[in-house]
């Protein structure tokens, strides 16, 4: 008599950890708006909302349909409570008749199409993978941009797009995703940090890098009376936000609070000379490990790796602009799949050990930026988290550019 075969039920993977737990959560979300009000529901999640329903993208709407009737939109609050400051191009849409009443398809068709390219990068691991990666995906600083609707979702579905797509052994893989990459530096301008790819070095990298850094310096320059513009219209605020100068500002924030008067460090060379040291104390220690012939973070030639180097890139390229909303750490989304990757690498304790410190120092800076009470209330610990999250993706990107660099010289 013939033994019946066994039918096994199909592993859950990470993408459907993902998936499902997204599907989840935009249920509750519905649920609890209709019940309890969109500011209770968002407050709840450690977001601080703001009316109307996707601010964010409410502001590039209004704007966009004002200049097609005339308007200057970089004047600020010219038809807006918020100013106009990103690139022109997003005017444009006004000419096609999009308004704010688009705001809501618009905003959902980001956040749908981050989403599914968050779970394509971390497609292929397990399902407790894919719960720690939820976990990323849920924490207030990247739902605020959701809240939102902010236009980093869809820099980020770009980014990450073009993390999927890159090759280095295929050149035309590796010219798509220069091409992409330089369509979200169009877009939104930081993408151009994406350059800290050359920290893998080799020739190929170097081709990539060399055609994102030339395309966005003539797109620079061509749009240089805006970007002057852009910069005048981003306000340098502690309000939830990271960046050199948000300690600083948080400082004088806090003096007020208690009566005191403000001691404006941030209008100083103190901030960006801190910022510099911390750098130098990154590349000595890169140095240092890499003259006793010790590295660490080994970024692999693999999609998590290449999207590491753009999540690291944009962090550290950013926290030198000054003041960043904290909604765009969900940059360091991209940063995840290494860090689960790693641990499968046949290292020494201490590598580990460094390993999961710069784990435990991403979660931290994703989870502890968002408060609630964001808007009237000022925490130092994220503040020295995100000092700390800079000293090491710098000290791992500069690493992994002398360890590459050295063997690529060996090599010839």
């Amino acid at each position: 008599m013939s033994t019946p075969s066994v039918q096994h039920l199909p592993l859950i993977g990470s993408g459907t950890v993902i998936a499902v737990g997204a599907l989840i959560t935009v249920i509750l979300l519905l649920c609890l708006g209709q019940t309890v009000g969109w500011d209770p529901t968002w407050r709840s999640l450690g977001v601080t909302p703001l009316q109307p329903h996707f601010f964010d993208m409410h502001v590039i709407t209004d704007y966009a349909a004002c200049a097609a009737k005339g308007f200057d939109a970089y004047i600020p609050q010219s038809c807006n409570q918020d100013n106009f400051n990103i690139p022109p191009i997003w005017l444009y849409l006004g000419y096609f008749g999009i308004n704010g009443s688009h705001s809501t398809w618009l905003s959902t068709a980001i956040i749908a199409a981050a989403l599914g390219v968050m779970i394509a990068l971390f497609k292929g691991r397990s399902a407790i993978d894919g719960a720690v990666a939820l976990a990323a995906i849920l924490s207030p600083s990247v739902m605020m941009g959701v809240e939102r609707g902010n236009l980093d979702l869809l820099i980020l579905a770009l980014v990450g797009t073009a993390a999927l797509i890159y090759q280095e052994q295929r050149i035309g893989r590796t010219l798509w995703s220069a091409a992409i990459i330089s369509l979200a530096t169009v877009l939104k301008l930081f993408p151009l940090f994406c350059v800290a790819a050359s920290a893998r070095f080799s020739r190929r990298t170097l081709l990539f890098v060399a055609f994102i850094a030339v395309f966005s310096l003539i797109y620079l320059a061509d749009i240089s009376h805006y970007v002057v513009l852009i910069r005048r219209n981003v306000p340098t605020t502690f309000i939830l936000s990271y960046g050199y100068k948000a300690v600083f500002l948080g400082l004088d924030h806090l003096r007020a609070e208690a009566g005191l008067n403000a001691i404006a460090l941030a209008d100083t060379w103190i901030p960006i000379a801190l910022a510099i040291l911390i750098l130098i104390l990154a590349a000595a220690t890169a140095l240092i490990n890499f003259q006793y012939g010790r590295f660490f973070c080994v970024v692999l030639n693999s999609v998590a790796g290449t999207a590491f180097l753009f999540g690291s890139g944009i962090y550290c390229g950013t926290f030198l602009l000054g003041t960043n909303f904290i909604y765009r750490l969900m940059f360091l989304l991209l940063c995840v799949p290494q860090l689960q990757d790693w641990p499968a690498v046949k290292t020494d304790d201490r590598e580990r050990k460094i390993q999961a410190g710069l784990f435990a120092t991403i979660f931290a800076t994703l989870w502890l930026n968002g408060d609630a009470n964001g808007h009237s209330t000022f925490l130092f610990v994220p503040q020295l988290v995100d000092w700390l999250l800079f000293f090491g993706l710098a000290a791992v990107l500069m690493s992994n550019f002398l360890k590459t660099f050295y063997r690529k010289c060996q090599s010839g």
